[in-house]
């Protein structure tokens, strides 16, 4: 499997961000809460708001992704609901709270597999856990994602995040998803 390029920055940004020294420039000692998800388990429903279903001032980019824990926090604190904290890119924070339950779980599924599929094994025992990983929340993250395509293709704003989360994270090029015409 190929390594997400972005999801090794992010990882790498958060571990310089709960390190020690970023706790004595002023982060407060604050770490980020592991909390472990049911990968297939509903999240709960988020309301919709229109003006929170608008683009984004600017296109998202591999810069998306947080630069420091703080950043983070501020994204999740702007979102408009509790968003789960294996969600950790700038870009799916943004949206999470517009999205139905189950495009709040891949967005969390989908974030677990891009942290645990950036590290590296450091020995046999570490290798074990990130297979078990990548089986969990990696394995068939094509077909969900091609699912949920099918399954939201009538709702243009639902559709547009898909794109997005598409193209961040490279999970079926080949179905094609248009956005909405009009």
């Amino acid at each position: 499997m190929p390594i997400n390029r972005a999801a090794l920055i992010a990882c790498l940004s958060l571990l310089a961000a709960c390190s020690p020294q970023a706790a004595d420039n002023g982060a407060g000692g604050a770490t980020p809460e592991a909390v472990a998800i049911d990968p297939v388990a509903p999240i709960a429903p988020a309301a919709a708001s229109p003006a929170a279903l608008q683009e984004p001032a600017e296109e998202p980019s591999a810069t998306s992704l947080p630069s420091s824990y703080e950043e983070l926090e501020q994204a999740r604190a702007a979102a408009g609901c509790a968003v789960s904290n294996d969600v950790y890119d700038i870009e799916d924070i943004r949206i999470y709270c517009q999205m139905p339950d189950d495009v709040q779980a891949f967005l969390a599924r989908e974030n677990t597999c891009q942290h645990f599929a950036g590290e590296e094994p450091y020995d046999d025992e570490r290798r074990r856990e990130l297979e078990e990983a990548s089986a969990t929340y990696c394995e068939g993250r094509e077909k969900i994602f091609a699912d949920l395509v099918a399954r939201h293709q009538n709702d243009c704003a639902i559709r547009k995040a898909l794109i997005g989360i598409n193209g961040r994270y490279d999970l079926a090029f080949e179905l094609d998803i248009k956005p909405c015409e009009g």
